[in-house]
């Protein structure tokens, strides 16, 4: 598969997780009363379970068995968990910014994560 068609295909996946990441964010923050730290944290534990199955079997379309890839993959977003977390941390407490705000960047920073090491080494067959 091309790398045009490879990143077009990981953006989807990424634009349909990233509305089901804010939508999940707000309801805890908003409606639940949950500290935005922490709601991002157990969101982002919640919609990488639907990213990994999207890019598994459409964005790169793997054919080997999920357990080389899963393991990569949990490796991979282990990492840009606490790459989220931390974002979120400084921002939100340290620099007191908006949560909604803060997230974008988090999120830009994880989406680069994320491509660079999926392409390369998750889902590498």
């Amino acid at each position: 598969m091309s790398f045009i068609k490879r990143s077009l295909r990981f953006g989807i996946v990424g634009v349909v997780t990233a509305i089901l990441y804010y939508t999940l964010l707000y309801v805890g923050v908003e409606l639940l009363g949950v500290s935005p730290v922490i709601s991002s944290a157990v969101v982002y534990v919640i919609v990488i379970v639907a990213n990994y199955l999207m890019h598994y079997s459409w964005t790169f379309a793997v054919a080997s068995p999920h357990t080389k890839a899963l393991k990569r993959y949990l490796f991979m977003t282990a990492c840009g968990f606490f790459i989220n977390v931390l974002v979120m941390y400084i921002g939100v407490t340290t620099l007191g910014l908006n949560y909604l705000l803060i997230q974008t960047a988090a999120m830009a920073v994880v989406i680069v994560w994320n491509f660079v090491m999926s392409s390369l080494w998750v889902f590498r067959e």
